[in-house]
């Protein structure tokens, strides 16, 4: 098309210096113009395209459909804007698709109706409505977790409260009778309510801070991190009689050191408590690196429990059936399902009654160094 024919000289800068790429198509759907960014944005010369059909800039399930639009354009030539409510692909030439924004505007010139296509590429901003969409249901789903847990944590947080004012009222009655053995009574049952209770609140505290806190990520040492996290727990382990295995090659993860050790040392002590009625606790902690991803395990020859619990495991306060009383608030594995959830790490169980448990994290790899 001659500059004469649409006054070509009159919109080069302007055209030529738009961030968005501009296309000039006749009604037989042939290319006219394309500005320099169509170049970058498509990966075209505009020699290519000049003269070719703009079909080949639409995706190959579009371009049956794509002249009856035209058809459709030129028979109510108007200003539109085309990908806004819904998603429109553009085709780039190695046949890549990438979402766009079209604004459609009738040129007449003297011999004949054209249309101006400006093409916006909405890849970025797709991206960053998705990743807004994501943390929106994410911040959902953590007030809904939270919801049901402070309803759960007001009912479990009465039970030492109940306790204290109870053997506080034993008490009085113990001094008013000067019975000494009443009142030693009453207050060792008050004071192991109130240890109780500063437990339970302390771990309410952490629940909360791993829906809701800040997290310091960083490039961690898997071996390392798991080295250190037990060397908190020597003293339990070794009450438990605990014979501990571990297998852990070389390799590296991006997540929160304290949430990481926080959450092996939850399914650590789990699994200690949880050992055998007069047997010492056996635990094997191993992890295989595998597409990518760090197959994380850690198992326990413990009392175990019927596998349809295994979900409900997870949430606060839920504890397995048993004839014995265990020690602990109920919140740890909860926290570590928080903090596994945080990370975007997947974490699940699988037990059976008398063959223990075991605990299984797929964790990203950031790396996988040979031995």
């Amino acid at each position: 098309m001659s500059a004469e024919t649409v006054e070509y000289d009159r919109y080069r800068v302007m055209v030529e210096a738009s961030p968005a790429a501009i296309l000039i198509v006749g009604s037989d759907g042939l290319v006219r113009y394309a500005n320099r960014e169509t170049e970058l944005l498509f990966g075209y010369a505009r020699d290519e395209l000049i003269g070719r059909s703009v079909d080949i800039l639409t995706p190959a399930v579009v371009q049956r459909r794509h002249a009856a639009y035209r058809r459709l354009f030129y028979a109510d030539p108007s200003r539109r804007l085309m990908g806004v409510g819904r998603e429109i692909k553009a085709r780039r030439r190695d046949g890549g698709e990438f979402p766009v924004e079209i604004g459609l505007a009738p040129l007449a010139t003297a011999h004949e109706l054209l249309v101006t296509a400006t093409i916006l590429d909405m890849s970025r901003r797709r991206e960053v409505e998705r990743a807004l969409a994501a943390s929106v249901a994410e911040l959902e789903s953590a007030n809904e977790r939270l919801g049901q847990f402070a309803y759960v944590a007001s009912l479990d947080l009465q039970q030492p409260l109940t306790e204290i004012a109870a053997q506080s009222a034993r008490l009085d009655t113990a001094m008013a009778a000067g019975c000494c053995a009443e009142i030693a009574q009453a207050s060792a049952h008050m004071r192991c309510a109130a240890v109780r209770g500063r437990k339970l609140v302390g771990d309410l505290l952490i629940y909360a801070r791993t829906i809701y806190g800040d997290q310091q990520l960083e490039a961690l040492d898997l071996r390392e991190e798991v080295q250190f996290s037990l060397a908190a727990l020597a003293q339990s382990i070794e009450a438990g009689a605990t014979r501990l295995e571990v297998d852990i090659p070389a390799a590296a993860f991006v997540g929160d050191r304290a949430q990481f050790a926080c959450l092996m040392q939850n399914i650590v002590t789990n699994a200690v408590k949880y050992r055998k009625p007069g047997r010492p606790a056996e635990v094997t902690i191993a992890a295989t690196l595998e597409q990518g991803a760090i197959r994380l395990s850690i198992v326990d020859k413990g009392v175990g429990f019927d596998q349809d619990f295994a979900q409900r495991i997870f949430e606060p306060f839920s504890r397995p059936e048993s004839d014995v009383e265990y020690a602990g608030t109920g919140i740890e594995l909860a926290i570590c399902k928080s903090i596994a959830d945080r990370h975007g790490w997947e974490i699940e169980v699988e037990s059976q009654p008398g063959d223990g448990t075991a605990f299984r994290l797929a964790i990203p790899a950031l790396f996988a160094p040979s031995m």
